[in-house]
């Protein structure tokens, strides 16, 4: 009986302290708190922050690091890349998609700026629309 009850203590002990677990909180990543707290500071919602970093890697070398259209490649060009900052364009988010996905020769514009859809995916394609948008001036 002492040790029937001795089990049934301990039995007891652990299922209360199980129920009071507390969860694990996982460890931060750096990486990822920087790009939050970047994103915070330039006024960006997640998707756009995301659309940065991709327009950083694959546009930014023409269109620059602001969309500004002063990319360190841009001189090379002709016509130059557009400046985002002050293109009317950019409001509608097909023909935005339709630039980046088939390049800007499928919207009459430059050959220069190539078709991204075979190497970006879908939804990078979605977060750099809405990252140049973001760049576009505020409409009345």
């Amino acid at each position: 009986m002492t040790a029937r009850r001795l089990v049934g203590t301990m039995l007891a002990f652990l299922a209360a302290g199980g129920c009071h677990r507390t969860a694990r909180v996982p460890p931060a990543d750096p990486m990822l708190e920087a790009i939050r707290a970047e994103e915070k500071e330039a006024g960006l919602t997640y998707a756009e922050g995301q659309g940065k970093q991709v327009f950083a890697q694959y546009c930014a070398t023409c269109h620059g690091d602001a969309g500004k259209g002063d990319g360190q490649n841009a001189s090379n060009l002709d016509p130059p890349p557009r400046d985002m900052t002050t293109s009317k364009n950019l409001g509608d988010a097909s023909y935005l998609r339709r630039v980046i996905t088939e390049g800007s020769a499928a919207a009459g514009r430059s050959a220069l700026s190539p078709p991204w859809g075979r190497t970006l995916s879908a939804q990078q394609i979605e977060y750099v629309a809405l990252y140049c948008r973001a760049l576009a001036p505020a409409r009345p």
